[in-house]
């Protein structure tokens, strides 16, 4: 009986932590949110397809006028923001954390307890009902469709591995674990990992499509002998081609990146096709000091001239 007790004790006794907050942590924590409710789901998939329709606008744009700089500029700066959102708010939260300094607290079936320097934080379980996991933290997420409120409990706060599994079970016990996809140690499905297989294969078919006509779209302009005189400036439309398959390979090689052998051969096929690519480019690049120009013809010597009407 003795025993029995000296068990229980030891499996109610309180996890301790103790860590100060990384910009990488938080930063990451909110990527596993935005993956673990409906709220970020949508808006990624919202993301997805406003570049996508974006790009392809600019795609078509510019066979027509060649002034479209701006827009062009436009979807690659939207983009890049939006990727780097959670890094500039992971930063934004990192310097009301660093105010606090180091961070001791303890877990256990009752809840959390924090405290730092200038504060102590209990929180009950029914604040957080539910977490997600990465590789390097336990996220702690609010019961609001957004998880608003979240908490971090990184795994190297702990003291060892033993201490990472008891923490785990003590959530498992007393909160609903929401993985988002592809959490480590999560297994992945069959027929998901050969969807994900199928769409980056596809998605290499697609990269080395648009490098193709990224490659045809300028061939009148660089074979003056069989298209002799001036001709449309097509330069700006095979650039977005070539960006719009970089991405694709890019996309091809993301879907992939957690599946060991298929990241290998996704690897393999995008080097054979990024050479199609550097292909297209080495036409292209002579052009492009032609941008805003309306048309384009070559001289004898190679260069290319540039006429606006």
């Amino acid at each position: 009986m003795a025993e029995g007790r000296g068990m229980d004790v030891a499996a109610e006794r309180a996890v301790e932590l103790a860590y100060r907050p990384t910009v990488g942590e938080l930063a990451s924590a909110l990527r596993a949110r935005t993956r673990s409710t409906g709220a970020g789901r949508f808006q990624r998939r919202l993301l997805f397809w406003t570049v996508g329709f974006t790009a392809v606008a600019a795609l078509l744009s510019s066979a027509g006028s060649g002034h479209r700089l701006p827009l062009y500029a436009g979807v690659v700066v939207f983009a890049a923001l939006k990727a780097a959102l959670p890094w500039l708010q992971a930063r934004h939260l990192h310097r009301l954390a660093e105010r606090q300094g180091d961070v001791r607290g303890t877990v256990d079936d009752t809840g959390v307890r924090l405290t730092t320097a200038h504060s102590t934080v209990g929180v009950d379980w029914h604040l957080y009902p539910r977490y997600t996991e990465t590789p390097e933290l336990f996220v702690l997420l609010s019961a609001d469709k957004s998880a608003v409120g979240f908490a971090v409990l990184p795994k190297r706060a702990v003291a060892g591995p033993e201490e990472v599994n008891r923490l785990r079970a003590i959530l498992d016990r007393r909160l609903v674990r929401v993985d988002p996809a592809g959490a480590s140690g999560k297994p992945r499905s069959r027929g998901r990992a050969v969807g994900r297989g199928a769409g980056s294969v596809g998605l290499l078919l697609l990269g080395l499509l648009l490098f193709f006509v990224a490659y045809a779209a300028v061939q009148r302009a660089m074979h003056p002998n069989h298209h002799p005189g001036i001709q449309n400036n097509t330069a700006p439309m095979s650039a977005v081609m070539l960006g719009l398959g970089v991405l694709a390979v890019a996309g091809a090689w993301w879907l992939v990146r957690r599946m060991k052998v298929m990241r290998i051969v996704t690897v393999a096929l995008a080097v054979l096709v990024l050479l199609a690519g550097g292909a297209a480019l080495y036409r292209v690049a002579p052009m492009l000091h032609c941008w805003g120009s309306d048309r384009i013809a070559r001289e004898t010597d190679g260069a290319y001239v540039c006429y606006d009407f």
